[in-house]
């Protein structure tokens, strides 16, 4: 399933202002595949909602994610149902650990 250009979700770039995803739709997810990319985090929750944006965190000096993230997703009905669906899967031989975030930027 291919994400429509208007819908695919936006890093934020430096210096830019973005709001608060509402309480319970920032996801925080760990095992993700290192070589996993944005676009391929997207593709993986977008089955379960619309998702409103996606971080790997990466190593600073490398820039080689370090295997875990956060997902935004449009509804606290959206992250639910991926919390459900994906918490506990296999990822390309990782377990995926999905769960809302706790404190949530």
């Amino acid at each position: 399933m291919t994400t429509p250009p208007w819908r695919r979700p936006t890093l934020p770039t430096a210096g830019t202002w973005r709001s608060p995803p509402a309480r319970g739709t920032q996801l925080f997810i760990a095992g993700i595949p290192f070589m996993m990319t944005e676009r391929d985090v997207v593709d993986k929750f977008d089955r379960y909602g619309p998702v409103r944006e996606v971080r790997i965190v990466r190593h600073p000096a490398t820039g080689e994610s370090r295997g875990f993230g956060f997902v935004a997703m449009e509804s606290v009905e959206a992250a639910d149902r991926a919390v459900r669906k994906l918490d506990g899967t296999d990822w390309n031989g990782r377990r995926l650990l999905v769960e809302v975030a706790k404190n949530p930027r």
